[in-house]
């Protein structure tokens, strides 16, 4: 037994809808007991700049006396960006660091975090990172990947957790889930309504999914070392954790 709560930093861009209901999420399995953790704190790596799905996410996370840590991407040394993206991604990295070093966590959460991580944090914190695909398929933006499973009529789509790594989308595979997707892809609608009930579809789903990851987590069920995933008796994993069923019964028990 633990004798405190896990502690989740929550890293986020907060660009839309989806990213506000992860973290409304992930408040609300705290506050029933489904999660035994604390969120010691949420960063944000873009100004609020009007956006209201932004500023809806820091006024909850104030109103749970959360910190919420803002170091705006978009202006951090532009110059430096346009003239070497990978000295800016590894000075961003260490601006990061410091900016989380007064608030100790157990593991981090990247959830619609929509920049790539500098290998030095990579190494030094346990972070998972959701990512919309099934594992070892497709890299990119939801609406590129969205593209291409509509393109090529994938017969099932899902997404990922995996634990951050330096090179995009291919870190150890925490779980993921699947659901079929030929009814959809192969009806006689046009390609960008196929791609908004498959989103959609996805969307529904990857809440839960990213909480039942957190539980293991939290639960002991897996572990993260030296960005390898491990069972509960510290063996590595040798395959990733199907959570399709688990995720279907907590959309049903959420009805």
């Amino acid at each position: 037994m633990r004798d405190r709560a896990m502690s989740i930093g929550w890293f986020t861009t907060a660009r839309g809808p989806g990213s506000l209901n992860l973290f409304s999420t992930l408040m609300d399995w705290i506050h029933s007991g489904d999660i035994d953790a604390k969120v010691s704190f949420v960063f944000i790596n873009r100004d609020v700049k009007g956006n209201a799905y932004r500023q809806c996410l820091i006024d909850m996370a104030t109103k749970e006396g959360i910190p919420v840590i803002l170091f705006p991407s978009d202006s951090f040394r532009p110059d430096l960006k346009i003239k070497d993206l990978e000295r800016w991604r590894d000075a961003y990295g260490e601006g990061l660091r410091e900016h989380i070093a007064d608030h100790p966590m157990d593991f981090g959460v990247l959830a619609g975090y929509m920049l790539i991580i500098d290998p030095i944090t990579c190494q030094r914190y346990d972070i998972i990172n959701l990512h919309p695909a099934l594992p070892d398929t497709y890299t990119g933006t939801w609406e590129e990947i969205v593209g291409k499973v509509v393109e090529n009529r994938d017969p099932c789509y899902g997404a990922t957790v995996h634990v951050c790594s330096p090179e995009l989308d291919r870190g150890a595979i925490v779980a993921y889930d699947s659901f079929p997707t030929e009814s959809i892809v192969n009806a006689p609608i046009s390609a960008d309504e196929k791609a908004r009930k498959v989103r959609a579809e996805e969307l529904r789903r990857e809440a839960p999914l990213l909480m039942e990851s957190i539980r293991m987590l939290v639960d002991g069920e897996v572990s993260i070392r030296k960005g390898k995933v491990h069972d509960s008796d510290g063996v590595e994993a040798k395959g990733c954790s199907d959570l399709s069923a688990r995720v279907s019964q907590a959309l049903e028990r959420s009805m």
